[in-house]
């Protein structure tokens, strides 16, 4: 008959061989939500996804809106960045991922203070930007236009000034 010392040895040593066997078997990963990237993109949390994308470049999703446009419904999702910018990303009906608006650099990467959609106007958001550190701009209001998503048109409607 086993003593009590050598049932305790045997089931750690039993337990040691489960454990390097499940973590030789799976394959390296960290708890959470998907690493959001500049471009929209959706990662896997591993290591080398972490490695690839350092922490400043990784996003989270401050806001999503939906809107729609031609019967086809559309989100706009506002991605904030540790030093506060932002990126906004499209999904388009059918899409399996969004996508990263274009043609719109006056707001995109800026800091984004205030998002919100134009209860005058479907698919047109109102969207403030902070103004750079060395210029004379405080902030400015723009009109976001998304009655065509593909092309989506940016005015600016107020500027506020630095004393």
């Amino acid at each position: 008959m086993l003593d009590f010392s050598k049932v305790i040895a045997l089931a750690l040593t039993s337990l040691s061989f489960y454990g390097i066997g499940v973590s030789a078997l799976s394959k390296s990963a960290l708890a959470g939500e998907p690493i959001i990237d500049r471009n929209c993109h959706r990662h896997e949390r591993t290591r080398e996804v972490f490695q690839q994308i350092p922490p400043q470049n990784q996003a989270r999703i401050l806001t999503t809106s939906f809107f729609q446009v031609n019967n086809k419904k559309y989100s706009l999702q506002l991605l904030k960045f540790p030093n506060s910018t932002g990126v906004l990303c499209l999904w388009e009906p059918n899409a399996r991922l969004p996508q990263r608006l274009k043609d719109i650099s006056i707001i995109q990467d800026k800091v984004i203070e205030k998002f919100e959609k134009d209860p005058s106007r479907p698919a047109n958001y109102i969207i403030t930007v902070k103004g750079e550190k060395m210029e004379d701009i405080l902030k400015t209001a723009y009109r976001l236009n998304l009655t065509n998503p593909n092309q989506p048109k940016v005015t600016p409607l107020i500027r506020v000034y630095k004393n």
